[in-house]
C-alpha cells in the first residue's frame, strides 16, 4: 500500500512539475517526500539527518553545473558529438572521472556523517531510495516523452 502511495504522489507531483517554471524546486520538494516516506526519520533523527543531506545534495549539484558549464563553454551550441576533436574529448573525459571522483568523495563523506544520527540500516535505505527515485524519474520522463510523439503523430 506505501508503494502505491508513493507511486501515485511522485506521479502525481510530476503533473505540477511539468507546468512549472520552478521546476528544480518542486523536484527537490518531490525528492525531499520520497526519502522521508522511505527513510521512516523520528523527528530527532529528521533534525540531524536533513542539514547533512541538503549540504551533501548542495555540494553534488555544484559538481554537476560546473560540468554542465564546462561542456558549453567548449562546445558550440548545435554541434554533434561526433564532431568534436580528440583534444576536446580527452578534457571531457579527464573531467568527467575527476567530477565522478568527487562525488565518490561526498558520498562516502555523507555516509560518515550520517552514522552519527541515524542507523547503517537507514542509511542503505536512502542508498536504494535515491536509486529508486532516479529511476521512477527516468520512468516518467519516458512515458511522457513518449505520450508527446503519440499526440504529434496523431496531429500529423
Amino acid at each position: 500500500m506505501k508503494k502505491i502511495f508513493t507511486t501515485l504522489f511522485v506521479l502525481g507531483c510530476l503533473n505540477i512539475l511539468a507546468q512549472s517554471d520552478d521546476r528544480l524546486e518542486k523536484f527537490k520538494a518531490l525528492k525531499v517526500a520520497f526519502i522521508t516516506e522511505k527513510l521512516d526519520l523520528t523527528p530527532k533523527e529528521a533534525q540531524s539527518f536533513w542539514p547533512i543531506y541538503n549540504k551533501y545534495s548542495d555540494d553534488s549539484e555544484k559538481i554537476r553545473e560546473n560540468q554542465r558549464l564546462e561542456y558549453r563553454q567548449n562546445v558550440k551550441r548545435g554541434e554533434k558529438l561526433s564532431d568534436l576533436g580528440d583534444d576536446v574529448s580527452e578534457k571531457f573525459v579527464a573531467s568527467f572521472l575527476s567530477a565522478e571522483e568527487e562525488q565518490l568523495r561526498l558520498k562516502k563523506q555523507l555516509v560518515s556523517n550520517l552514522k552519527s544520527s541515524i542507523s547503517s540500516k537507514k542509511v542503505w535505505r536512502l542508498i536504494r531510495a535515491e536509486d529508486e527515485f532516479k529511476q521512477k524519474m527516468i520512468e516518467e520522463y519516458k512515458k511522457r516523452r513518449e505520450k508527446m510523439q503519440e499526440m504529434r503523430k496523431n496531429n500529423n
